[in-house]
């Protein structure tokens, strides 16, 4: 059972009304594969978004568009205000902004704990190495493996591995942070206490959108779910609605799916 930490996390986080992301018409192809179909949504700032669908629905597409990890050929996708374009000041703009979870923990093997988390700050942002070694441990700490700094990824467990991952992405204090499936290449048993760690970040105020299957996460943490099919967002709306009161069989039938797999 997860922590309750942040089962009621307040309406107010979202005041500032300030727009983190926007995005408008977004179209996708791979070839003649027709992969985002028109998709438009915003997100607030400190707003949590969790997306899930079935396999081959967008999601994954979708969340690297916003990282620009993926092309897209029409639409526009902003943050905080700015579209984002093939420039270097859409790269800088990225960089500075916004930070991603993948799948697979993409650590680099050679190096220590620790020096996977300073890299990025000493390199891209140009931190004294001493400063970048206080904010790494200090964050290390927060995700609960300050003890494993001189390891390295290979003499530690998948779930550390993870967590070593989201205090590498907050090293490089990212005002938003994407998350693609961040559990899905865990043990059952590691999957908790990642998720603990995200529940933790959403509690802070973290701007997050998070591609999960974890519905129990969704309904305890996000302000809103979106489903996904056939490339295209089929339902968006609180986690009591989307997940509960369902207004389209698309997304009835994937949550009894998910569910019985989960039983």
């Amino acid at each position: 059972m997860m922590s309750n930490k942040a089962a009621n996390i307040s309406s107010e986080k979202n005041s500032s009304g300030t727009m983190a992301i926007e995005v408008n018409g977004l179209n996708k192809w791979f070839d003649k594969f027709h992969a985002l179909k028109d998709i438009s949504m915003s997100v607030l700032e400190k707003e949590i978004i969790v997306i899930c669908g079935p396999s081959g629905s967008g999601k994954s597409t979708f969340i690297r568009c916003l990282n620009h990890l993926e092309t897209y050929q029409e639409g526009s996708v902003s943050i905080f205000g700015q579209e984002l374009g093939n420039d270097k000041n859409s790269s800088a703009l990225i960089r500075e902004n916004v930070g991603m979870l993948f799948q697979s923990f993409n650590l680099f093997p050679h190096l220590t704990i620790l020096k996977n988390c300073t890299l990025g700050p000493i390199w891209l942002r140009k931190i004294p190495e001493s400063k970048a070694v206080e904010q790494s441990m200090a964050l290390l700490d927060r995700v609960g493996v300050s003890n494993l700094v001189s390891k390295y990824p290979g003499q530690i467990s998948g779930g550390q591995q993870q967590r070593v991952a989201i205090a590498r992405c907050l090293a490089m204090e990212p005002r938003i942070m994407l998350f693609d499936e961040p559990t899905s290449a865990l043990d059952p048993e590691m999957i908790k206490e990642v998720l603990d760690v995200m529940i933790d970040l959403a509690d802070s105020g973290m701007t997050m959108m998070c591609v999960t299957h974890e519905m129990q996460f969704a309904h305890q943490v996000a302000d809103r779910v979106v489903f996904m099919s056939d490339g295209e967002i089929v339902e968006i709306g609180s986690p009591d609605q989307v997940l509960k009161n369902p207004k389209w069989d698309r997304t009835s039938q994937f949550l009894q799916h998910i569910l019985s797999h989960k039983s």
